[in-house]
């Protein structure tokens, strides 16, 4: 199975379709001010083996992640999201390792998308 794209053009594109520039430029702000504190908050749990908290740290990421077309950061929340409760703590650790660069992947395209509306 191919991994997700960094960006998803569509999902981008669609987010202009339903509110055009200024709503695009509020979305990808509102997404990187987001992420990281989900991200952080994410690891918090996982250390301490709070595996609710790993869920509802991922599940409003992948719905922001989805709205803004980072799609390899939707794909990784989505899979922590379905094995936190598991307990399967090396395996959530691995994955939040690998959404903290695909989220250093995004940052850049997102910002350059903004800067081009």
């Amino acid at each position: 199975m191919q991994p997700p794209p960094c960006l998803d053009e569509e999902a981008f594109a669609k987010l202009l379709r339903i509110g055009g520039p200024q709503f695009a430029r509020n979305m990808v702000d509102l997404f990187l001010d987001y992420a990281p504190t989900k991200l952080a908050a994410a690891q918090t749990a996982e250390r301490t083996g709070d595996w609710q908290g790993v869920v509802d740290a991922m599940h409003p990421l992948r719905t922001c992640a989805g709205h803004v077309g980072a799609a390899a950061v939707r794909a990784l929340a989505m899979e922590i999201e379905g094995l936190a409760p598991l307990g399967d703590a090396q395996a959530v650790a691995l994955r939040l390792s690998a959404l903290e660069e695909a989220l250093a992947e995004i940052k850049p395209r997102l910002l350059e998308k903004r800067a081009a509306l």
